[in-house]
């Protein structure tokens, strides 16, 4: 993903992640994941979990810091990437997005508000959209979609999370009964970042 790796040559002692979704989408086992990959790679994780009305259906806002990280909360334009597991919470976390930073939206839509297109390349913010729904529901995993996304955002190799070590981790922490099919979904959307990047 060059036009990335442009913006990340060198990642930053502290990483900052806001994991954004809805309830029951599988926003919690994302950041559970990428607290433990980056512990796994010897590198201080924590995190600060945020949800809304009703566990189920209601946002969940998972922050992230990797790094020598004082406090677990991600603060305004603080965040080097933004995993949006609904268009929605993309929309309502676009705050925690800091220059240069990186948003992977989980959308069957191929394209996001013209104004808000213009605010992201403005402030330099590379922005991707994945159908992780559809990725997810073709492999008979319809509520993995997190996978897709967390495969897309391996592709882009950013500090601890590279596609081998996310992998690994999910290997070992998803339910073995569940594992074989969630990594189905996570390569599937691995392929889609690479696929992609060719073209840019």
């Amino acid at each position: 993903m060059n036009k990335t790796k442009r913006i990340f040559e060198q990642t930053p002692e502290t990483m900052e992640i806001i994991c954004a979704g809805i309830g029951g989408r599988g926003v919690l086992l994302a950041s559970t994941l990428l607290i433990e990959c980056a512990v796994d790679a010897d590198l201080s994780a924590i995190a600060s979990d945020e949800y809304g009305m009703s566990q189920r259906g209601g946002s969940v806002v998972s922050h992230v810091k990797i790094g020598d990280a004082k406090s677990p909360v991600v603060g305004r334009e603080n965040a080097h990437v933004l995993l949006a597991f609904e268009e929605s919470e993309f929309y309502r976390n676009l705050t925690f997005i800091r220059r240069g930073g990186l948003a992977i939206i989980n959308s069957r839509n191929t394209s996001i508000f013209e104004s808000v297109d213009k605010v992201l390349k403005k402030r330099n913010i590379a922005y991707f959209l994945i159908d992780g729904d559809k990725i997810a529901k073709e492999k008979g995993m319809i509520q993995a979609s997190n996978m897709a996304i967390l495969g897309f955002f391996s592709a882009f190799s950013i500090g601890p999370y590279n596609h081998d070590a996310l992998r690994h981790t999910i290997e070992k922490k998803v339910k073995e009964s569940l594992v074989l099919k969630n990594i189905e979904v996570f390569e599937e959307g691995f392929l889609k970042a690479v696929s992609l990047s060719k073209n840019l």
